[in-house]
């Protein structure tokens, strides 16, 4: 009968370390679907790129223009990645690349303000969903 209740224990020490190891690793994969908490940080910094993005003036200093909203972009990404907040980077990181071909282009001289126009829409809808993303949390 001792033989017997070892065995029952050790089977049941197994099975609650196999339970907890699923639900362990599940709650972890689960992370990336829990709301994050609102952040004021994030709240002010893509307002910003919103704003800096409706002003950007095509006809003028594209390449001075696409360096600040390149840097303000950036402040947003790092911030984000410092933070467990993965809602938003996979966008961010989207815009980031817009933001950089942008600033690659101009450097490498003049570009035309259709080329502009075009950019500067799509930037302003991935700011839109980030904006969204980061407004539409909880407090």
């Amino acid at each position: 009968m001792a033989m017997q209740n070892k065995v029952g224990v050790t089977k049941m020490r197994g099975l609650v370390l196999a339970v907890s190891l699923v639900v362990l690793t599940g709650c972890s994969s689960l992370k990336e679907y829990i709301p994050v908490k609102w952040d004021s940080n994030q709240s002010a910094s893509i307002t910003t790129i919103q704003q800096t993005t409706r002003n950007f003036d095509c006809k003028g200093d594209i390449a001075q223009q696409a360096q600040t909203l390149n840097q303000q972009v950036e402040w947003l990404k790092l911030y984000s990645e410092s933070k467990p907040t993965r809602d938003i980077i996979t966008p961010i990181g989207y815009m980031h690349t817009t933001v950089k071909e942008l600033v690659e282009r101009t450097s490498k001289g003049s570009v035309s303000v259709t080329y502009c126009e075009i950019k500067k829409a799509i930037v302003i809808k991935q700011a839109d969903i980030v904006a969204h993303t980061i407004h539409g949390r909880l407090f």
